[in-house]
């Protein structure tokens, strides 16, 4: 699953915006986002950016709304709220960020009181949640409006059919909850969406929220991480003592007043005042309870009521917690039930799904907390003996095997791999791309930006985007991006200020490296520039320079690569800034690849540009080759995103560190970091492996 997030500057649906989190971008500025979807709550998001992110000293309380998007699910907004908390905070290592909290457009009606009415409203459900949110939208300012919808309403929770609803002064949404949601035991879910110019919110108010999915498990070995129940029997009974009407003590005569008693079984129940199950009592030992019925006055009526409580008594509530992950073909929604299957910690059943914690960063990995289970003593003794049969001495053993059994075949196919790339280590080691960078010399579409980068990483220098907008800046201010531009001499007798940067032929010479001496090329110039001690606080980007300090290296220190990396990488940057289209052009698929390509066209293309086959559909592209580990990865190896037999995106390697690919509808050919972006795993091509070792 993938999410994006969006902040607005107000509340409005065409309020100035801003791109806060896309999972395909490496400069978002969010150090973590932690989204909380809820039934029968209002929803939260929490971001955490640091100073370069608009939301650091931008976002306002009660005005900065978000939205969330889930860029996997067609666009799909799942999150709207306004901030209402703002931390501010410095870590460790001394770099300050902020923590802002938002919550859900639902929290408007937490700004609303509901005044006392003079009689009560006798109303069914729908009709109650209608009157609540039309005299909240009444009582408050426009941008506090709930614009809502009603859908799906189970009047039916209403066992009269409407109900007289009279309530003290409290907050529209504590009216709500306590009215409808606690009070019918039902269930709140909403939706939101955007109609006539407006955010609006869809309500559903049923017993059952959301669909049963018996065919979708969460797992032990297969998609359950880890999994926390809790049982709480603390509340059980094992010898009830039921009490009927009170009457009057007449068992001792000589006293002048009658005291008043309780109704009791003694009479009915072999002199004994308590009912007893032995079951429970052997389980738990003796834990004596009480329970009155103000209105019985008949003893063995009494005892009959007594004997279905104990029957129907809740003796343990079983509460589940479950970390698992989600793909784009798995998905699991608030309010729905699945089923959770953990037999060494709870016979297996249809739970529902209460809250969903998605770690927006890392969005596969989720938490789920599940509804609560009730169990009475017969289905206490049911799962006790089922628990009891299916943990049999004979079936672990046998489980335990069949484990030790799949941990050894997996073992002999680790060492099958290992011995394979034995023998292609000689093919594959010259050109690996593991101690080389690889990046543009020219500029890309006119931006000097890549270019600039390529060099600072050639050169050892650490800069970020600030850093490339000044050099960029004074580029443009020296030359305008002409690498054969010529300036003056200044009256000077060193020669007249030259190329890209306007060196003066001997001081360029001072700081030229080997092999890149030619004052002509920009590539060249940029090298000589990062050769400069803390060349970035030489120039400013406003006016003209004069560098100073002693050239750090003679040589380039990062090896540029070259022959077949070079081949591949030149081949892939050609479609730098080529938009992307879903189902587009491109490699097995034909067409112009100018025209626009997905993520697996785009690697077929390129393929087939250097004379090989293979699909354009990513998972069918799993198969042209084998494995390799994150460490090994090279100059055309190809990086899946998703499970094997399920992979959902793809990109391919320039070296071990970049790699270049089709991020999504809307953006264009990019180049990044890839662990800005890490795949889940590697694939590498023998074919496209010996294109790279041999030029």
């Amino acid at each position: 699953m993938r999410y994006k997030i969006v902040a607005y500057e107000n509340s409005a649906v065409d309020a100035p915006w801003h791109n806060i989190y896309y999972p395909a971008f490496s400069n978002d500025y969010v150090i973590s986002a932690t989204l909380n979807l809820k039934l029968n709550a209002i929803e939260d998001l929490t971001v955490t950016v640091d100073r370069n992110s608009w939301l650091y000293d931008h976002g306002e309380p009660f005005k900065t709304h978000v939205n969330v998007y889930n860029l996997s699910n067609n666009n799909e907004l799942v999150f709207r709220g306004r901030l209402v908390k703002v931390t501010k905070k410095m870590d460790n290592n001394g770099a300050f960020n902020q923590e802002l909290v938002f919550e859900s457009i639902l929290s408007y009606l937490l700004d609303s009181g509901q005044p006392v009415p003079n009689k009560p409203y006798t109303m069914n459900p729908t009709q109650f949640l209608d009157l609540v949110l039309t005299t909240h939208n009444n009582r408050m300012p426009e941008d506090k409006h709930v614009y809502y919808q009603i859908g799906e309403v189970d009047n039916s929770l209403e066992p009269k059919g409407t109900y007289d609803y009279e309530y003290d002064y409290k907050s529209s949404w504590e009216i709500i909850k306590s009215m409808l949601i606690d009070r019918l035991k039902g269930y709140l879910s909403v939706r939101y969406g955007i109609k006539d110019n407006h955010y609006i919110v869809l309500f559903t108010f049923n017993k059952k929220p959301g669909a049963d999915h018996p065919e979708q498990n969460v797992e032990i070995g297969v998609n359950m991480q880890s999994a926390e129940v809790e049982v709480d029997p603390t509340n059980v009974v094992t010898r009830l003592i039921p009490l009927g009407a009170t009457q009057e003590d007449l068992t001792d005569p000589t006293k002048e007043t009658s005291t008043k008693v309780r109704l009791s079984i003694q009479g009915v129940n072999n002199g004994d005042v308590a009912i007893h199950n032995d079951a429970l009592e052997k389980q738990f030992g003796i834990i004596e309870g009480f329970q009155v019925w103000d209105e019985v006055t008949d003893p063995a009526e009494l005892k009959r009521l007594g004997q279905e409580w104990m029957a129907r008594q809740i003796i343990s509530v079983t509460n589940w917690k479950v970390d698992t992950f989600e793909t784009d073909n798995r998905t699991f929604y608030v309010g729905h039930r699945y089923m959770f299957v953990n037999d060494e910690l709870a016979v297996s059943q249809l739970i529902r799904i209460t809250e969903k914690t998605v770690d927006i960063t890392s969005p596969n990995n989720i938490t789920l907390t599940v509804e609560s289970t009730q169990n009475t003593l017969v289905d206490y003794q049911i799962q006790a003996r089922k628990t009891k049969e299916e943990l049999e001495e004979t079936r672990a053993d046998l489980a335990r095997n069949k484990r030790r059994t799949k941990a050894l075949v997996d073992e002999v196919k680790k060492l099958q791999e290992e011995n394979a790339q034995l023998r292609r280590d000689a093919l594959v080691r010259q050109g690996s791309g593991q101690t080389v960078a690889g990046g543009p010399t020219e500029p890309v579409n006119g931006d000097w930006g890549p270019v600039i980068k390529h060099a600072a990483r050639l050169m050892n220098v650490e800069i970020d985007d600030s850093g490339v907008n000044l050099v960029k800046a004074q580029i443009n201010l020296e030359s305008s991006g002409n690498e054969k531009a010529l300036g003056g001499d200044d009256g000077l007798s060193d020669g007249r200020a030259s190329g890209l940067l306007q060196f003066k032929p001997g001081t360029f010479n001072h700081y030229a490296l080997n092999g890149h001496k030619d004052i002509w090329k920009g590539f060249d110039q940029l090298l000589a520039f990062f050769n400069i001690p803390n060349a970035l606080s030489q120039i400013t980007g406003t006016h003209g320079w004069s560098p100073s300090g002693s050239p750090r290296y003679t040589d380039v220190p990062n090896k540029e690569v070259s022959g077949g990396a070079k081949k591949l990488q030149d081949t892939a940057r050609k479609y730098l800034g080529v938009p992307y289209v879903w189902g587009g052009a491109g490699g097995a698929r034909g067409g112009n690849p100018y025209s626009g390509m997905d993520c697996s066209s785009f690697v077929s293309q390129v393929y087939k540009d250097l004379g090989i086959n293979i699909p354009a559909y990513t998972v069918d592209m799993e198969s042209y080759g084998h494995q390799i580990s994150r460490s090994e990865v090279q100059a055309g190896d190809m990086g899946f995103y998703g499970n094997h037999g399920a992979s959902y995106h793809i990109t391919l390697a320039l070296d071990n560190k970049r790699m270049i690919y089709e991020p999504a509808p809307g953006q264009s050919c990019m180049e990044q970091d890839i662990d800005a972006y890490p795949p889940t795993w590697w694939i590498r091509n023998d074919s496209m492996a010996q294109i790279v070792a041999g030029g």
